[in-house]
């Protein structure tokens, strides 16, 4: 038994899911005319957008970065941190160099992009459309507000401006003039500097001080204005760096893939062009500054040993003399020889440490890593030099001796040919890197992708619209189940009438009267309008009078609709039905039945007419119609007059059935006035519209002024998303 009721409750909490999906699917679907808004301002607006946004180009290049093979220090760095399980990041550490501040700043020189001159172009539409027209666009428009404007393909290269530190933020306006004249004035418009294309122009501007302008091109028509600022350093390298990319590819082939981004194809190939040489200089410089600096150092090391290698052969030459010793034995010689070689090997090491210390400092890995190996090679020497022990004493010396000629002289044989061989290559260097491809651009732009543009501009659109449906929706906790009045307020539902589309749509053909009872007889709102009416006849039979009051809490309820075609169908019976419109301030049921609206309902009650003389016939058989008449300044004071009694008692010997269109309970209290004086009175409460509050606060209003009310009208209900279904409340539509 329990099993079977859980198994219920999780159906029953499957279909309030589902049921809570199909609102908000539906709250949106019925949102569409908000949604259609917002989709076209996004499509609007990005349209604008991606028309508005410059193009981009990209330039590529391919760089190779190789190891140097010259510079014997740095081999042998590479050498021992490889062997140490540390080998440098070579391809890294370039394509950092290239991005590094000093090449870039020198690229930035290169390309004078310390100053910016660009075009004035006419408010919001001029940039996009310089874009497809020609330069003298302006002059064939031939209006004088767009002749100072750029049009087309105007330019201006500013190479260099000069002018006081204090006051470098300044901006300037350049303005073309005939030939290769130009005026440079301040915004202010304070003074003007006359200078001429490709000559250094220099003038005193107020406020600024002297300035030095040089202009090497300009291409506008006259009276052209351009923009002309100083932009500082930091802020030019840094422009330059964001638009520059560099990627080894493929990973590990030292192949640097540079691309940089520019406002036109020539322009991107020009500074990448320019970051490229400006490394490549560095580069070079820099390994020309390394190598004369081993030259000079080896130069300063080849006459010092040059004395130790002739002071070694002169000690030789003597000790063989005096002792008459020339040959080595077997053993000895052996031992010469590998003594001889490490002996090199020390001396060497010790060389390409003096020469790294030009560099680094004593904690340097690289020094570090020449000290190890200098000390191993001395360990090594040490214990040959034990074996030596075990040798005839004249023996030992004569070894000694013709080790040290043996090692000196090769030792300065080998620095004077690296001193030649530096000396070739510092005229030849070429540095790590060089240039497989040159910067080259393609005439397709990079973006704005314009496609993408228009696609998230709808997209945007659409999702701003659906979360302000749905935010409205949630926070206007309206009434959408008929089965919430009866629950909740205690009001029985005498009617559910689903919204009808004919409506609109009658309204908007005016006919000579609006009734959807009349016009679309079949209708399913019209279906449910006529249970009403049954319900309402029955309602009536207790009843002591035959007056009914219909009303809503807040306007745009529906509640004119609903008293309307309710007194058309109970007049269809054959009924004699009058129908009262008594929202004496806004009430408008002479437009729904196309008839004059004065004199009516408000000259009966100030005593001006007879209710007969102003009660008119409508076109529905033996529904008569009594309009607001004009509009009084004092309606609550009418509606309580005696005047009010004097036509109920006129009117209930005369008509089977009196309806009373009540202005809103919330507005106004002239709702409760009449309502105190009819045999029932039902509140409509319209779907989606009339929030739990405002039904809450119209029942404890009527209530408080003693007005008991015998029942509510779901209106408005919206069937056609609901597959005929509404919650727990079905409601379903047929026609005869």
């Amino acid at each position: 038994m329990a099993a079977a009721e859980n198994q219920t409750d999780e159906h029953n909490a499957d279909d309030e899911k589902e049921i809570d999906l199909r609102e908000y699917i539906g709250t949106i679907l019925d949102g569409w005319p908000w949604i259609l808004f917002f989709a076209i301002i996004g499509l609007l607006l990005a349209t604008y957008f991606a028309w508005k946004a410059p193009n981009v180009y990209e330039a590529t290049s391919l760089m190779r970065v190789e190891q140097s093979q010259n510079m014997a220090p740095q081999a042998f760095m590479e050498q021992q941190m490889a062997s140490s399980g540390s080998a440098l990041k070579a391809v890294s550490a370039e394509a950092a160099v290239i991005r590094s501040r000093s090449v870039i700043s020198d690229a930035v020189d290169k390309l004078h992009l310390r100053v910016r001159a660009t075009p004035d172009y006419f408010p919001v539409i001029g940039e996009p459309i310089a874009r497809f027209v020609s330069a003298n666009f302006g002059t064939s428009l031939n209006l004088p507000f767009a002749r100072d404007y750029a049009w087309g393909k105007e330019f201006a290269n500013v190479t260099r401006i000069e002018m006081p530190a204090a006051v470098q933020s300044a901006s300037f306006k350049l303005v073309a003039g005939e030939g290769d004249q130009y005026t440079l004035r301040t915004l202010e418009g304070d003074g003007a500097l006359q200078g001429r294309v490709g000559t250094t122009a220099t003038g005193n501007l107020q406020g600024v001080g002297t300035v030095r302008l040089f202009v090497e091109s300009l291409s506008a028509q006259p009276g052209t204005r351009f923009s002309v600022s100083y932009v500082p350093h930091p802020s030019a390298v840094a422009g330059l760096q964001s638009r520059l990319s560099i990627v080894e590819q493929p990973q590990g082939s030292g192949l640097l893939n540079l691309t940089l981004a520019a406002g036109s194809p020539a322009e991107a190939e020009r500074r990448l062009d320019a970051v490229m040489a400006s490394y490549i200089e560095q580069n070079v410089e820099k390994q020309s500054e390394q190598a004369q600096r081993r030259l000079d150092f080896l130069k300063e090391q080849l006459p010092e040993l040059r004395e130790q290698r002739d002071q070694s052969e002169t000690k030789l030459r003597a000790y063989q003399t005096e002792s008459g010793t020339l040959d080595l034995s077997a053993e000895a010689q052996s031992i010469f020889q590998r003594l001889t070689n490490i002996d090199q090997q020390i001396a060497q090491t010790e060389l390409q440490r003096q020469e790294l210390l030009q560099e680094y400092t004593q904690r340097a890995p690289q020094v570090q890593a020449a000290n190890e190996k200098r000390q191993s090679l001395v360990r090594q020497r040490q214990e040959l030099q034990e074996q030596l022990k075990t040798l005839p004493q004249a023996e030992s010396d004569l070894l000694q001796l013709r080790r040290d000629v043996e090692v000196n002289n090769q030792l300065y044989t080998q620095l004077l040919n690296t001193s030649q061989g530096l000396e070739i290559t510092k005229a030849g260097i070429t540095g790590v890197s060089h240039i497989v491809d040159s910067a080259y651009a393609s005439s397709g732009k990079v973006s704005p992708a314009r496609t993408m543009f228009l696609f998230v501009g709808l997209l945007g659109g659409i999702v701003i619209a659906v979360l302000l449906i749905l935010t409205r929706a949630l926070l206007r906790v309206t009434v959408d189940d008929p089965n919430e009045v009866e629950s909740k307020y205690g009001l029985p539902v005498y009617a559910t009438v689903p919204h009808s589309s004919w409506v609109a749509t009658i309204k908007r053909r005016k006919r000579d009267f609006n009734l959807l009872a009349v016009h679309k007889p079949d209708d399913p709102t019209v279906e449910s309008i006529r249970s009403l009416r049954t319900s309402l006849q029955f309602a009536m039979i207790e009843g002591d009078t035959k007056f009914i009051a219909i009303t809503g809490p807040t306007p745009a309820c529906g509640k004119s609709f609903i008293a309307a075609n309710t007194a058309a169908l109970i007049a269809q019976t054959g009924a004699r039905v009058l129908l009262v419109d008594s929202d004496l301030r806004r009430g408008q049921l002479f437009r729904t039945f196309n008839v004059e609206q004065s004199p009516g309902f408000s000259e009966v009650l100030s005593g001006d007419a007879a209710v007969k003389d102003v009660i008119q016939q409508s076109k529905v058989e033996n529904l008569d119609l009594l309009t607001t008449g004009k509009r009084p300044p004092n309606p609550a004071e009418l509606l309580i007059s005696r005047h009010f009694i004097e036509m109920k008692a006129q009117l209930e010997n005369q008509y089977d059935y009196v309806l009373f269109d009540l202005p809103p309970v919330l507005n106004v209290t002239d709702a409760n006035i009449v309502a105190n004086r009819t045999a029932a009175t039902f509140l409509v409460v319209r779907s989606e519209h009339s929030t739990g509050h405002e039904v809450d606060q119209a029942i404890r209003r009527m209530h408080r002024d003693d007005i008991k009310l015998t029942g509510a009208i779901f209106n408005g209900l919206r069937v056609d998303r609901r597959k005929y279904g509404y919650s727990k409340y079905g409601y379903y539509a047929y026609k005869y």
